[in-house]
């Protein structure tokens, strides 16, 4: 029931004025990519999260989290699989009702392919599934994940 309450406030949070981002009317390919990434990394790093320690030394876990996607379509990679890039804001700690915490932008940040429903974050440099930061040893994608194609640049002789 809690691992229920928390995915359902982590999932749902909307932007508001307040935080600077101003809900706007997202595509359908905005909401499909939204759905993968609260399905495949938000909502299971919540119920990890919740079967951590609460006496652990470990950061204490975000309160809330929300999704943002960055693209209004798809870019293609060098491959031509098509990817959408988002990010995800957290809020730490307790609030009341009075005193909003601030969202923390770009807490996790990735792409997501929605033909393969595949979830990437970054990690550094480089971009890996998002099983990583749900604690599975995940290997570093190829370099061309997340990559938008270069367009061919014509060389004059």
């Amino acid at each position: 029931m809690l691992a229920l309450l928390i995915c359902s406030r982590t999932t749902f949070a909307e932007p508001t004025a307040a935080s600077g981002a101003a809900p706007a009317t997202p595509t359908a390919e905005a909401r499909a990519a939204e759905a993968l990434v609260s399905r495949d990394l938000v909502q299971p790093l919540a119920v990890r999260e919740t079967k951590a320690s609460r006496f652990s030394r470990a950061r204490m876990p975000a309160q809330e989290r929300r999704v943002r996607i960055l693209d209004d379509h798809a870019s293609k990679d060098a491959q031509g699989n098509g990817f959408v890039r988002f990010s995800i804001d957290a809020r730490y700690g307790f609030h009341s009702a009075e005193a909003e915490a601030p969202w923390r932008l770009d807490t996790i940040t990735g792409c997501a392919y929605l033909d393969r429903s595949q979830v990437f974050v970054k990690k550094g440099d480089e971009y890996r599934p998002a099983a990583f930061l749900l604690g599975k040893n995940a290997r570093a994608a190829a370099d061309t994940t997340c990559q938008p194609e270069r367009a061919a640049v014509a060389h004059a002789s």
